[in-house]
């Protein structure tokens, strides 16, 4: 398994699509859980997440995402024309597919040494930047094997949590996924310590995908603390942040389903926001 991957690393490796790393040449795949609800540890959110990577740029998204993407610009790029598109069969076929549980996408930038995270809240596309490097790593004399790559341990603090991270210099490239990186070697493995979130690489892939086009349109530029606080109103008040939207009209019985989901996802991810 270690040599297979590692051949079609050095074989993406050299076939990089573009100088300013915008085309991913490589793709990894990581396995994602979370504890939404720090009452109920028994319950995990799960999704399949990808990091696109380039020379200089990377994209970290949800694979399900991407593939809801990717059917509807298929489609659209049929014809030029809107009304030709049959939008029953495309309804159809995203309907059936598994939705993301993540709806953000992370691109870091060594060029910029900036990292700029895009999310979707209701009917409004949000982004933020935040300093590339992670500072306060700490790397141990500790090593265990991940699918055939030998990984050391690493231990950090970010955002209120403790995180243990497994990275191997078999792969030089100083990424992970989530904002994780800054260690010599990728990131196959971050969880934090109470194991609220986790993601685990599953595997690698030769991919080429154009990383400028994975934005959210139309976002509102917000500092990463004024985002925070945005969120919060909006997952607060779930009536009041459909007001004058397209499903304002939504029963007060769904309104009510919705909130009391949202009032048990009360374990985010980043718990301080680190500026």
């Amino acid at each position: 398994m270690k040599q297979l991957l590692l051949l079609i690393f050095l074989l993406l490796a050299s076939s990089a699509m573009d100088i300013h790393g915008q085309v991913s040449n490589q793709a990894f795949y990581y396995s994602a859980t979370s504890t939404p609800d720090s009452t109920n540890s028994t319950y995990k959110g799960s999704d399949y997440m990808v990091l696109w990577a380039g020379d200089n740029h990377s994209v970290f998204e949800s694979y399900y995402g991407y593939r809801i993407d990717s059917v509807q610009a298929a489609a659209s790029s049929k014809s030029t024309n809107p009304k030709d598109v049959n939008l029953d069969a495309l309804i159809g076929s995203v309907l059936s597919m598994k939705k993301p549980s993540y709806k953000y996408r992370i691109h870091k930038s060594w060029k910029d040494e900036q990292i700029t995270f895009y999310q979707n809240l209701f009917f409004d596309n949000y982004v933020y930047s935040q300093p590339l490097k992670m500072n306060g790593w700490k790397i141990e004399k500790e090593f265990k094997d991940i699918l055939g790559f030998n990984c050391q341990k690493a231990s950090i603090a970010y955002a209120g949590r403790d995180f243990i991270a497994w990275f191997t210099e078999e792969i030089p490239m100083s990424d992970g996924p989530y904002v994780f990186n800054g260690l010599p070697g990728l990131i196959l493995e971050v969880r934090d310590v109470q194991n609220h979130y986790s993601f685990e690489l599953v595997g690698i892939q030769n991919s080429s995908v154009e990383m400028t086009e994975r934005v959210l349109p139309n976002s509102i530029t917000l500092s990463k603390e004024q985002y925070f606080l945005t969120k919060k109103a909006l997952l607060k008040d779930v009536r009041k942040a459909l007001l004058g939207k397209p499903a304002a009209s939504v029963s007060d019985e769904d309104i009510r389903s919705v909130q009391a989901r949202y009032d048990q996802s009360n374990n985010p991810l980043e718990l301080v926001v680190e500026k």
